[in-house]
């Protein structure tokens, strides 16, 4: 087995605190059991609205960036979580003590209750920059997993046996988020989607590593097709910033081949790979966890492929601030 995968497999499996933060409401209430012992944990649910109220909706998915390393315990005193953005969540690798599978209010959610990922400073920003606007996310991320056979999305909608697992789970994720948001008695709309994924591609080997921008470029087409969202913005982050990962082991060329795809898919890059509305920002400069400088378990203080807290932070707000510059490129209705 790649040691780095593997190592990448149990630092992800194993680093998780039972902390977690309440956040409460006056709204209906759902009481889950923390992770540590019989404390109750009191998560705000979301109650319905006046029918056919209009939402925009943004998908996150990806890997474990997009799960998110960034530590709740370390946010910035001034950084408040805008509540006024719901969440909802598929189970499995984001575990926060609320509910999934639940429009809840904006909070965490992660590989553990103590951990965040992008969804905070995101929805934070894109509801600053559209005030008026109801904003929803649908997140569904998982550690460790690859474009080329986790995320594969097949040919079309019709070639569900093709699909990768982690696609068929965001399907339904989306789906049932979609369906839901109907229940409560929103209009919701996709109006883009974020993507933080691409390092097990790259352990994959050369082959794999190779096929990254095509298997991209793919990937994007039949998101907007299975949604049908044909001018969905899609905003994506650069992978492995750091040709020296620490904890983990990648082959350079792999690593090389991997941003490349990313690259030639970008909106701008004239690559035959190129697709309209799809950005790309630079994570280049992002703090990564070893320079986090309270991470909880001093090994992590080796890991340079993994964003820390204010690397989290501030990759929600380039993703944000990306998807306002191209909101030309949206229908009308869209536009602010």
């Amino acid at each position: 087995m790649n040691s780095g995968k593997y190592i990448h497999s149990i630092l992800c499996a194993a680093v998780g605190f039972a902390a977690s933060i309440s956040l409460v409401t006056q709204a209906v209430v759902a009481r889950e059991k923390s992770n540590s012992g019989d404390t109750a944990k009191m998560v705000s649910t979301v109650g319905h609205v006046r029918q056919n109220t209009p939402i925009w909706v943004y998908i996150l998915a990806g890997q474990s960036n997009m799960t998110g390393q960034g530590y709740m315990k370390n946010l910035p005193p001034h950084f408040v979580i805008n509540r006024k953005v719901l969440l909802y969540h598929s189970p499995g690798d984001l575990r926060d003590n609320a509910p999934a599978d639940t429009w809840i209010h904006l909070r965490q959610a992660a590989e553990s209750p103590d951990r965040f990922g992008p969804e905070l400073s995101f929805g934070n920003r894109i509801q600053q920059f559209f005030p008026h606007h109801h904003i929803a996310l649908i997140k569904d991320a998982w550690t460790s997993t690859d474009l080329e056979h986790h995320w594969n999305p097949g040919k079309n909608r019709t070639d569900k046996a093709d699909w990768g697992p982690q696609f068929k789970e965001l399907v339904q994720t989306v789906d049932s988020g979609m369906k839901s948001l109907r229940k409560l008695g929103y209009s919701p709309h996709i109006v883009g989607m974020l993507w933080q994924q691409g390092e097990n591609d790259a352990f994959d080997g050369t082959k794999v590593s190779a096929q990254y921008g095509w298997n991209l470029y793919h990937f994007i087409h039949r998101v907007r097709q299975q949604f049908r969202v044909p001018h969905m913005l899609f905003v994506y982050g650069l992978v492995i910033p750091q040709p020296d990962m620490g904890l983990f082991t990648v082959n350079a060329q792999c690593r090389a081949l991997v941003r490349l795809g990313e690259r030639e898919v970008a909106h701008n890059s004239k690559s035959p790979l190129a697709v309209h509305g799809a950005y790309l920002v630079n994570t280049n400069d992002l703090e990564l966890r070893a320079q986090d400088p309270k991470v909880p378990i001093p090994y992590l203080k080796r890991d340079h492929l993994h964003f820390g807290t204010m690397g989290q932070i501030d990759l929600g707000y380039l993703y944000a601030d990306s998807m306002y510059r191209h909101q030309t490129l949206l229908p009308p209705h869209f536009r602010k």
